[in-house]
């Protein structure tokens, strides 16, 4: 029983640690690197730095998840989709009339996805070689 509750914090903060690593990535990058990040308001350049940081805090945080994780290191990276999916529904249920399109909230959205399956899959592949 007490082996079942430790497992299932460990689950659950590994998930929130890894949320917290791609919250901290993306809040840096968009607001240090970048500056006001919006599709209307950054230029191409601004846009392309600010989808590689999403990227990067993705694959960070999906790391972090993955390599917390006690068990199923890749399924902790996929349970992202959990907060970031209420990240996202909070950004466009607040968004008013000159807020960016949908699909680039949404697009940013799988990004860090994409980052953080990436990022569970390379600590498995880590976890697979043989040691040399």
């Amino acid at each position: 029983m007490i082996s079942t509750i430790r497992s299932t914090l460990r689950s659950i903060g590994a998930v929130l640690a890894g949320f917290a690593v791609i919250a901290l990535g993306t809040v840096f990058t968009f607001t240090v690197l970048v500056g006001d990040f919006g599709y209307a308001t950054s230029s191409p350049t601004e846009l392309v730095i600010g989808t590689l940081g999403a990227l990067a805090s993705g694959l960070a945080g999906g790391l972090v998840a993955a390599r917390l994780a006690a068990t199923h290191p890749l399924r902790h990276a996929a349970a992202l989709v959990v907060p970031i999916a209420l990240d996202t529904a909070s950004i466009v249920a607040s968004a008013g009339q000159e807020s960016d399109p949908l699909w680039f909230d949404l697009g940013g959205s799988a990004i860090l996805l994409l980052g953080a399956f990436v990022g569970g899959y390379l600590v498995v592949k880590r976890h697979r070689e043989p040691a040399s």
